[in-house]
């Protein structure tokens, strides 16, 4: 099987996903909706919101929660959707190289999780600030445009490197309910052996930067996928 095949293959896969997709456009509508409203609440003072704002505002601070978590728990149910329902091993068998599989997986869900966060958090936002004040949805477009190079590497590999860390874990655990235990401690691990060897390169607990920062998170990055490939390449699927 061509690897290009592979990769169309996630690709239909997570798009015809109907649980997934359906669960993004509720938390998107609601977002969108409860948004617009607090803004408008927050423009007239000295009157007491009705109930079906009170209810409202409910629901937009639990869909905002639950958007939170669901950004997290998305690129996990991808990624351990393999494991569960034995596709790798039929793919493996097909003669499929595992390291080739390994970042075709990788890239599929990485594509879908910032289609996640472009559709739950950048779209909303974009259009309760064009329904409030179109100035605020400018400025806000000049804000992100003019971010520095430096404040942009950190977010984006900030980012990549919990991503990383996610995907591993789902390969540590095969993909099992306890992936979060393994995330949490792989994150405590790369937190502590930041600090162990920042003296190695004559670096204070306190001292950083942007270039360090990022340093750090390909380090980490490097080092998560390696792992990941390993095990992966030794895993009986």
């Amino acid at each position: 099987m061509k690897l290009s095949n592979v990769f169309k293959m996630e690709l239909f896969k997570n798009m015809h996903d109907r649980v997934n997709l359906l669960i993004m456009l509720g938390f998107m509508v609601i977002n969108i909706i409860g948004g617009m409203m607090i803004t408008h609440q927050a423009n007239v003072w000295f009157r007491v919101p009705s109930t079906l704002e009170i209810m409202m505002a409910m629901l937009f601070a639990f869909s905002v929660f639950g958007t939170v978590i669901f950004l997290f728990v998305y690129p996990y149910q991808m990624a351990r959707t393999d494991y569960k329902n034995k596709v790798m091993s039929l793919l493996i068998a097909s003669g499929v190289s595992r390291v080739q599989y390994y970042f075709v997986k990788i890239g599929a869900t990485l594509l879908f999780s910032l289609l996640s966060i472009l559709l739950l958090v950048i779209l909303p936002l974009l259009i309760v600030l064009i329904s409030h004040d179109m100035s605020l949805a400018l400025e806000f477009l000049e804000f992100t445009f003019e971010i520095d190079a430096g404040t942009f590497g950190v977010i984006l590999f900030g980012w990549l490197s919990i991503f990383s860390m996610l995907m591993t874990a789902v390969i540590l655990s095969r993909g099992r309910a306890y992936t979060i235990f393994v995330f949490v401690g792989l994150s405590i691990a790369t937190s502590q052996l930041t600090f162990i060897f920042r003296p190695l390169f004559g670096l204070e607990w306190w001292q950083t930067s942007n270039t360090i920062v990022i340093m750090q998170h390909l380090i980490t990055i490097a080092v998560m996928g390696l792992i990941g490939i390993l095990v992966l390449r030794k895993q009986d699927l």
